[in-house]
């Protein structure tokens, strides 16, 4: 549980333009000693960088991963509103959230977790902060493509780092922390204990978690020139009996129900009381095609006791005339079992961890068989949203969703889609790098706007104020626009 006590450790970090200020003379308290212990710190970067906030939530997911992917379908009309039906536009928030917003960004403050760690000269808060800090990163760049990573916070205008550099460093800073973890954890080196709201200090749930991230990176990566000789090598010395294998190794944190602000509450409690998503028509589709038992988890029946999937891209027009009398009654919102206030804001479960290594070990990128981590995926998204019934697990094996050899990429894709529920961001990248499942068209997009976005647009203020190495990086990468490829996006 997220402690309240725990948000008063630090001063507000003030950011400006580019992402950063001078924080030798700005963010050092001037009343303190230089060695500062960064337990406080740290949970508060867990906390905000976990996308736990209602307000990042809704940035992340529901007007962007989840209506992209189609786990949601929108029905809120405004102006904040119109990604379900492909509007081009920038992305602010975001990074705003995760690079500069004062007493929040995540990635500054972890940014000082990391200094201070190797300021008092402890390898395993050290290792521990940057296996987090790839969790963030890797969510920023695969948002915007290119992003500052090496001069984020030491330069005024940081420079954009390309996404294959920035591929490559996180793989390779999950190698080292891993690594030092197992090297330093015998040695008495103090770690977060309790201000380790994920894992309680457990260096093992670490360790798990970088390796999982490991084959995320790597499986997101595997369509790239560089695959074979740069990136398949982690993959194939990677212990896979160290990686996510059980419930108690997802990487979630708990919301507060009585926590101060709706940054540490359940962000979904809050969308399902405002009416403003319904089950897509796609996830409905695919369930019922399934005669999958998730259905009664994921979303609630409708006025009339049905469960009814609403096509995406609705018109904002046909939406305003019928919001009251047809859209929100005859459509289905978020399920019950999302909206309880300890419900687990999820990042990397067990489930994903098992679809990831089916898709390695089918590819023969890893050992073991592909079919059985595909039905441990599906038993553990069953028992993640309280289906545990072992005959209703294995029915629904040994029925629509049998694995099939012949079409398993297939199966792996759409069950780690389905599983991934609701993470949007999560199942968005999956839909761009593997094309499964495939998705609906929306009922009204934007004039020459028709296809899926395939990454967010750089927020204003870069563009503005940073316009040196904004341009750099947009000329790179071919532009600035919603559907510029990033590095790893190959064409689905």
């Amino acid at each position: 549980m997220i402690k309240k006590t725990i948000y008063t450790a630090m001063a507000a970090i003030l950011l400006m333009t580019g992402c950063t200020k001078d924080f030798e003379e700005l963010d050092r308290p001037k009343t303190t000693s230089d060695q500062i212990d960064p337990n406080a710190l740290f949970t508060r970067t867990l906390v905000t960088g976990s996308g736990l906030s209602v307000g990042v939530w809704q940035w992340k997911h529901q007007i962007a991963g989840s209506v992209y992917a189609q786990h949601f379908a929108n029905i809120q009309t405004g102006a904040n509103f119109t990604s379900d039906n492909y509007e081009p536009r920038s992305w602010n928030l975001v990074w705003d959230w995760y690079y500069a917003r004062s007493n929040f960004a995540p990635l500054h403050y972890n940014y000082h977790v990391i200094k201070l760690s190797r300021e008092i000269e402890n390898p395993i808060k050290e290792a521990v902060a940057r296996i987090w800090n790839v969790y963030m990163v890797q969510l920023m760049t695969d948002m915007y493509g290119d992003i500052p990573l090496f001069e984020a916070f030491e330069q005024i205008k940081p420079g954009f780092d390309s996404q294959k550099e920035i591929y490559m460093h996180l793989l390779e800073e999950l190698e080292v922390a891993a690594g030092m973890i197992e090297q330093y954890r015998g040695f008495g080196y103090e770690g977060y204990g309790p201000a380790d709201v994920l894992f309680n200090g457990n260096l093992d749930r670490w360790i798990d978690f970088a390796n999982t991230m490991t084959m995320r990176l790597a499986l997101r990566a595997s369509n790239t020139a560089e695959f074979s000789t740069e990136i398949l090598p982690y993959l194939q010395h990677l212990d896979v009996g160290q990686t996510i294998s059980s419930h108690q190794g997802t990487v979630q944190i708990i919301p507060d129900d009585d926590g101060p602000t709706y940054h540490v509450k359940n962000p979904l409690y809050f969308v399902y009381n405002w009416h403003e998503v319904r089950l897509s028509k796609t996830m409905f589709d695919i369930l019922d095609q399934h005669n999958d038992p998730r259905m009664q988890v994921f979303a609630e029946s409708n006025v009339d006791g049905e469960y009814v999937g609403l096509p995406n891209g609705q018109p904002h027009e046909l939406l305003s005339a019928q919001y009251n009398s047809y859209f929100r009654p005859k459509y289905c919102n978020i399920g019950e079992f999302f909206i309880q206030p300890d419900t687990p804001h999820y990042m990397l479960t067990y489930a994903e961890s098992s679809f990831l290594k089916a898709e390695a070990a089918y590819r023969g990128f890893i050992s073991g068989s592909p079919e059985a981590y595909y039905n441990e995926g599906v038993a553990a998204s069953f028992q993640q949203f309280g289906i545990t019934d072992q005959a209703v697990i294995d029915a629904y094996l040994d029925g629509e969703a049998r694995y099939d050899a012949g079409n398993a990429l297939e199966q792996i894709y759409t069950q780690r889609w389905i599983a991934l529920f609701p993470n949007g961001h999560e199942a968005w990248s999956l839909v761009r790098r593997t094309g499964h499942p495939e998705m609906n068209q929306p009922v009204y997009t934007f004039p020459d706007n028709d296809q899926m976005p395939r990454r967010k647009l750089y927020p204003d203020a870069e563009r503005q104020a940073n316009t040196e190495n904004y341009q750099q990086a947009v000329d790179r990468m071919g532009g600035d626009s919603q559907y510029t490829r990033i590095w790893w996006d190959g064409g689905n």
